[in-house]
């Protein structure tokens, strides 16, 4: 493998890799954001993000799909028209356990005051005779899908695996050990780079490396004092053996 393939594999990997990074902190964001949401759902900005569970509202959207949602204030939940889809909390098995339905506004019931006291839905899918739902009260409403009669953002097929990232099982398996891995690599690989640049230019010497820094230090020794002796003798203050003679 040549470098030029080598360096664009390794951009398109850390594209991947921070990609994963920036959606794993989303859906860390939006698990946090149901914890602390007062309806339990998961909301950002003003819009929560719902799963599709069942076809009862096909072919408006479809199990599996997730849905895009307007956040309600208290005041805005017992404002809604007949028309408006609308998310809501509902026995739907009779266990005793509300679940999240959203269904379709078709019929509003106002009490003694003609104030709205609840709204009857109903899903849109015609071919499997969909009954209206018990009366939901408006205290119970979620959020609305679209506004004014139009449908609301959707994005179709990813509902179910953000349902699975939402349960501790998935979080775990697809954000937590990926990103702890992620993690622990950058962390290596910091710590051989710190390692590298600390013992730059300081090779480990070997018992040949020593013999030889030994025969070296020997030779310059020798040339050393070699030299000292050759400018001794030519030192034109030191006396010449022979000419110095005694006078009388």
């Amino acid at each position: 493998m040549n470098e030029k393939t080598k360096k664009i594999m390794n951009i398109c990997f850390n594209v991947f890799v921070w990609i994963f990074v920036a959606f794993s902190v989303a859906m860390t964001t939006l698990a946090l954001a149901a914890q602390s949401n007062a309806d339990g759902v998961p909301a950002i900005g003003g819009k929560c993000f719902l799963t599709v569970s069942s076809d009862s509202m096909s072919p408006t959207f479809k199990k599996g799909d997730l849905l895009i949602c307007d956040m309600l204030s208290s005041s805005e939940k017992s404002e809604m028209q007949v028309g408006d889809v609308i998310s809501f909390y509902s026995d739907l098995d009779g266990d005793g356990v509300n679940e999240i339905n959203t269904h379709r506004i078709v019929r509003i019931n106002y009490d003694s005051k003609s104030e709205v006291e609840s709204y009857v839905t109903k899903g849109d899918n015609t071919t499997t005779n969909v009954a209206e739902d018990s009366p939901v009260r408006w205290q119970y409403v979620i959020c609305r899908w679209g506004e004014n009669g139009e449908d609301g953002g959707r994005i179709g097929g990813v509902g179910g695996f953000i349902s699975f990232l939402q349960r501790p099982t998935g979080f775990l398996l697809v954000i937590v050990l990926p990103l702890t891995a992620f993690f622990i690599y950058h962390i290596l690989v910091f710590v051989k780079v710190f390692m590298s640049v600390k013992n730059q230019g300081k090779r480990k010497i070997t018992a040949a490396d020593e013999e030889l820094i030994k025969q070296r230090a020997i030779e310059e020794y020798l040339r050393q004092q070699a030299l000292k002796k050759s400018d001794d003798s030519s030192d034109p203050s030191q006396p010449e053996s022979g000419n110095n003679k005694s006078q009388q």
